[in-house]
C-alpha cells in the first residue's frame, strides 16, 4: 500500500476535481513550488496512482442513453470470456467494463442514442454468448453524479464539489469538431493543446474555443482521476438499492447523504431490477459492512433491498 503524505493528498483531491487545472495554480492553491508539483504528479504517474486524467460529460446532453448491464457466468471457459471482455473493450460506445466477485461476475455501462441500436447490439452478444450467462439484469440510468475521492483526505471539506453525468435536460447541438474533439480529450483531459492539435488536425485556438463552449453549455461537467484506489489499500463495491415508500423529500436527504459520505463517490438512478446503484469505495470489508449497516439504520424507511459485489479488475473506463 502507497503512502500519501499532506501534500499528495491535496494534490490528488485538487487533481480529481479539475484534472485540467495547470502546474502554477496547483502550485500557488498548495502553497509550493512548480517543481515540486511536477515532480510529485510524475512520481504517482511511475507509482501508478495516478492512471489517468478523464473528461466527464453529461450524457443526457450529448443525447445518449446510458444502459447498464450485469452478467452472472455459468461454464464459461477461460478463453471465451477472454473473448468476450476483449470484444467488449473495444466496443466504441463502451462507457466501462468490470470483473466482479458477488450476486455478479460482469458488469458494463454502454450509451447507444436510438434504443433500437441497444437491442441490436443486445441480440448479438446474446446470440454469441447466452449460453454462458445464467442470469442477466439491465438498467437505463436517468440520474447520476459523482465526486472526488474526499476519502484521500483526513476530513471532509466545507464545500463538496460534483459532476451531473446524467440527468434531465435536452440534447445539445454538436457538430463534427465538438464530437472528435470531446472523444479526444476523454482520457486525455490534461493533454497540451498542441498535441491534442496534432491528433485532431485542428489548431489550438479552435479546440480551446470549442472546449470552453462544450463547458459553458454544460455539456462538459468537468473533469477528474482514474486513481487506482487498491494502491491506496482501498477496496470498490457496487452497491444496488431498491427503494419502498420513498418520497421527494427523503430521496432529496439519501441523496445528501450520499453526497456527504467520504467514501460513496458515485451514484445513478435507474429503471431496471433496481432504483439506485451506488459505488463506495472502502479499506476493508468489515469498514464496508459497517458503513452499509449505517446506511440502512438512517433509511430503514425507504430502503427496501441492498445488494452488493466487489469490483475485482476494471478492464475499461470512458466517461464521454
Amino acid at each position: 500500500m502507497f503512502k500519501l503524505d499532506k501534500i499528495d493528498k491535496q494534490l490528488l483531491i485538487a487533481l480529481d476535481t479539475n484534472a485540467t487545472l495547470p502546474i502554477s495554480k496547483l502550485a500557488k492553491n498548495l502553497k509550493v513550488s512548480r517543481e515540486v508539483i511536477s515532480y510529485r504528479i510524475k512520481q504517482l504517474e511511475l507509482k501508478k496512482i495516478i492512471l489517468n486524467y478523464i473528461t466527464l460529460a453529461n450524457f443526457t446532453k450529448t443525447g445518449h442513453t446510458h444502459y447498464k448491464l450485469y452478467i452472472k457466468y455459468t461454464n464459461i471457459p477461460k478463453e471465451k470470456k477472454e473473448t468476450l471482455l476483449n470484444e467488449l473493450a473495444k466496443h466504441p460506445k463502451l462507457g466501462w467494463l468490470a470483473s466482479t466477485e458477488g450476486i455478479f461476475d460482469l458488469m458494463f455501462s454502454i450509451r447507444f442514442k436510438d434504443k433500437y441500436d441497444f437491442e441490436e447490439f443486445k441480440d448479438k452478444l446474446f446470440m454469441k454468448y447466452n449460453k454462458y450467462f445464467s442470469d442477466v439484469k439491465f438498467a437505463m440510468a436517468t440520474e447520476g453524479e459523482t465526486k472526488p475521492r474526499y476519502y484521500i483526505l483526513d476530513k471532509m471539506p466545507k464545500k463538496i464539489h460534483t459532476f451531473f453525468h446524467v440527468n434531465k435536460s435536452k440534447e445539445e447541438k454538436m457538430d463534427e469538431n465538438d464530437i472528435q474533439i470531446l472523444n479526444t480529450i476523454s482520457l486525455n483531459a490534461r493533454e497540451p493543446y498542441a498535441n491534442l492539435a496534432r491528433i485532431t488536425n485542428l489548431t489550438p485556438r479552435i479546440i480551446r474555443y470549442r472546449r470552453n463552449d462544450l463547458t459553458k453549455r454544460k455539456i462538459i461537467t468537468g473533469s477528474k482521476l482514474v486513481i487506482n484506489y487498491r494502491k491506496l489499500g482501498y477496496l470498490f463495491f457496487k452497491c444496488f438499492i431498491t427503494f419502498k415508500n420513498s418520497n421527494e423529500k427523503r430521496y432529496n436527504t439519501f441523496k445528501s447523504y450520499i453526497r456527504n459520505h467520504p467514501n460513496m463517490i458515485y451514484w445513478i438512478k435507474t429503471i431496471g431490477s433496481w432504483d439506485l446503484e451506488l459505488e463506495i469505495e472502502i479499506p476493508s470489508i468489515e469498514k464496508f459492512y459497517e458503513v452499509v449497516d449505517e446506511l440502512k439504520e438512517t433509511f430503514p424507511d425507504i430502503i427496501g433491498s441492498f445488494d452488493a459485489s466487489l469490483v475485482s479488475k476494471e478492464h475499461a473506463i470512458m466517461h464521454v
